[in-house]
């Protein structure tokens, strides 16, 4: 792979995962220079003014230079948005290639799932129907909006772990007293969706202008509804139309996104009524790679060198 020397920081919270373990070997086998750096590691002294990063705790060489890199690649963002800014603010009289262009915006409220709704279907993209408010106003009149069963969701995106299924207003009171906790002391925010009956659904990875690759994921587990492969969906390569590519791309682009996995049903089964359930920043890839055969890490990383190239 030939490339100019391009230096790529991979920003990301908490532990470093199999995906991010992963990234980090493709850089090394293209010879390009990737750091995987921790949220943690991000420090400053207001005596220089200057945002470094610092080593190991345990290193003697103390802390580096933040502004050394052509792209940065913010996997993660969740909780991590004052180091973000600090990281943003380094480079503002810089030339650097910040993925995704959402981050650069410098407002979290865009990597919601709620702005994502807004912003998706004002962009003429079909989402699923989305009433959003607190808890209690969803408890109260969700019903008003939707025939049972309806989907519960947390607007941060958080890997299909806040996304409830509930079959009668029963369940829904039980539900919304579970999660108010979530709401008052950690300041989590819901939506009400509506239910759309499937088979499975698509996941569609994009790297900027292109679609890398399509799988299809079936729910398997009696009771479960996600299709998820980490709620143990299960995977197959798939193909699509290339308007829904289109459609895709469009929704990245909508969302502000490089890098994403937009995940698309089909109404009533019918593959000229796609409805966009959500568009994912820093897509996990394992069940699309086993499904595929396409290796992901390897993709990002060479889409990320052409991007710093640039």
């Amino acid at each position: 792979m030939e490339n100019k020397k391009i230096k790529i920081a991979i920003l990301f919270g908490g532990r470093i995962t199999k995906h991010l373990r992963l990234i980090k070997k493709a850089g090394k086998e293209f010879g390009v220079d990737l750091d995987l750096v921790s949220y943690n590691r991000i420090v400053f002294d207001s005596q220089n003014g200057q945002v470094m990063i610092r080593r190991g705790l345990k290193s003697k060489k103390g802390w580096m230079r933040a502004d050394i890199y052509d792209v940065l690649f913010f996997r993660t963002t969740g909780k991590h948005w004052e180091e973000v800014d600090l990281l943003l603010r380094t480079y503002r009289d810089k030339e650097v290639v910040v993925v995704d262009p959402l981050v650069e915006m410098g407002k979290s409220s865009r990597a919601c799932k709620a702005y994502q709704m807004l912003a998706l279907k004002g962009a003429g993209i079909e989402v699923p129907r989305t009433i959003y408010g607190s808890l209690m106003f969803l408890k109260k009149y969700a019903h008003n909006y939707f025939d049972f069963p309806l989907v519960i969701k947390g607007s941060g995106g958080d890997r299909g772990s806040r996304v409830f299924k509930v079959d009668n207003q029963l369940e829904l009171d039980n539900l919304v007293k579970e999660l108010r906790w979530m709401e008052i002391k950690e300041g989590k925010r819901f939506m009400a969706e509506e239910y759309i009956e499937n088979d499975g659904d698509y996941r569609i990875i994009v790297l900027g202008d292109k679609v890398l690759g399509v799988m299809k994921r079936s729910r398997q587990k009696e009771g479960e509804f996600r299709n998820n492969y980490s709620a143990g969906g299960e995977v197959e390569v798939a193909d699509l139309p290339e308007e829904i590519k289109k459609l895709a791309i469009k929704a990245s682009k909508v969302c502000s996104l490089l890098v994403a996995g937009v995940d698309v049903v089909f109404r009533d089964g019918d593959i000229r009524k796609p409805v966009v359930w959500e568009v994912n920043k820093g897509p996990q890839f394992s069940g699309f790679m086993k499904a595929t055969g396409i290796d992901v890490p390897k993709e990002m990383v060479k889409f990320l060198v052409r991007l710093g190239e640039k």
